[in-house]
């Protein structure tokens, strides 16, 4: 009876121990992107536009907090893996569905916006001016498109229920012919979305390479040399695999979960957008609920990886963060260690006083005013006071080095 019992138990452990293990993942690496990003962040220039930089990290900082939501709901599923004998109702049912689907296709969305922002830097097709209109009019069209998707996801709550058993949600069409509609509208936007993002990424690949064979047939007509002794750039390479990897990994976290919505199944689609517990409640563990399985389940490892490929790897937005971290410790050292900051505001007029004070001294005293200046400047400023202090520091060295000058040009010690 125990060994049934736990036979019976394993599979929904072992389904939300990877849901807890992406959780994980995809919670550090996303929260280290947003208060990386946050406290990297440049100055804003009113006169100055936003670089193609800026924006793609305005981008990555967004990606990052939609796929924190997407990860909180995963975490939700979860937490009713855990329990499975934690009742659901019509509502919650209905809530999970509207928050999966919807912050699932605004992290497509954003996805898609990065993948046209790169095309556009990389391959510049239009003139300055339309390009700058295009690139501001993308995250507006973006939205509204997100808006349109949301809606669509609204009109399919009405076919989102409770399981008798109370146990599971369910999903059923019959005699509505509205949520159908809505839900092919919304595997339409999916595909859409992945269309773009490979299409963008495929033509990034293209431009660089064909951008290489030219400028290798321009130095192959001129130095005549042979083909294969002009070697691909290690940048180029790099940069193509890079793409090439994000691309991939796109295309393999979304394309299933795209395909299976176009199924008139209704099984499928219900357990595929609606279920919280899988394969049937853990009752059936056939092919074809292991690959709605996974179809779910790689939405998810998107969005646990997404950082990995925008950030982690993202060379110019490491060091930019790796600067921003120096920049702010050297701040913090350089007012920390400062007392003479503090003492010079406390007694502002003092070095100017003892510099008139020490002129009117020695110009009374048949000295030049030259050199009384001179020489009451460097014992009264606040850097040859304390370097007076410290010989082998470099003020000290450079006050010695003016003087030394200042011997061999007028011939007299000031």
């Amino acid at each position: 009876m125990g060994s049934l019992y736990n036979d019976k138990m394993f599979p929904p452990y072992a389904a939300s121990s990877l849901y807890l293990a992406t959780v994980l993942i995809g919670v550090f690496g996303n929260a280290w992107v947003v208060c990386s990003v946050a406290r990297s962040r440049r100055p804003k220039n009113l006169i100055s536009r936003s670089s193609p930089s800026d924006r793609l990290r305005a981008y990555i900082s967004v990606l990052a907090v939609v796929d924190l939501t997407v990860l909180m709901a995963l975490f939700v599923r979860s937490l009713y893996l855990s329990l499975p004998h934690f009742m659901l109702d019509t509502n919650s049912c209905r809530a999970m569905f509207v928050l999966e689907n919807s912050v699932k296709v605004t992290s497509l969305t954003v996805l898609s916006c990065i993948s046209i922002e790169r095309y556009i830097t990389i391959r510049k097709p239009f003139c300055s001016q339309v390009r700058r209109q295009f690139v501001n009019l993308t995250p507006l069209a973006a939205m509204f498109f997100v808006c349109c998707v949301v809606s669509a996801i609204l009109l399919q709550v009405t076919s989102v229920n409770v399981s008798t058993d109370g146990l599971n949600c369910v999903r059923s069409y019959r005699g509505r012919a509205t949520p159908r509609v809505a839900s092919y509208l919304t595997a339409v936007a999916y595909l859409v979305d992945l269309t773009a993002i490979s299409l963008n990424y495929s033509q990034i690949v293209r431009h660089v390479r064909r951008k290489f064979s030219k400028r290798k047939a321009r130095v192959v007509a001129h130095s005549r040399a042979r083909e294969s002794l002009v070697n691909e750039p290690r940048y180029m390479r790099e940069m193509t695999s890079a793409i090439v990897r994000v691309g991939v990994f796109h295309v393999v976290c979304w394309l299933p979960l795209s395909i299976l919505q176009f199924l008139p199944d209704n099984a499928i689609q219900s357990e595929l957008t609606a279920h919280i517990r899988m394969f049937n409640n853990f009752s059936d563990f056939s092919l074809k609920r292991w690959m709605i399985f996974f179809a779910n389940w790689l939405t998810y490892a998107n969005a646990a990886g997404d950082w990995v490929f925008y950030a982690a790897m993202n060379r110019e937005l490491r060091n930019l963060i790796r600067f921003a971290t120096e920049r702010r410790k050297r701040s913090t050292m350089s007012h920390a260690a400062s007392p003479s900051t503090n003492r010079s505001l406390r007694n502002p007029l003092a070095p100017s006083t003892k510099v008139l004070h020490s002129i009117s001294y020695r110009s009374s005293m048949g000295g030049s005013m030259d050199e009384a200046a001179c020489a009451s400047f460097l014992q009264a400023s606040p850097k040859s006071s304390t370097v007076s202090q410290e010989t082998n520091s470099p003020y000290g060295v450079r006050s010695k080095l003016s003087l030394l000058a200042r011997q061999s040009t007028d011939g007299d010690v000031v």
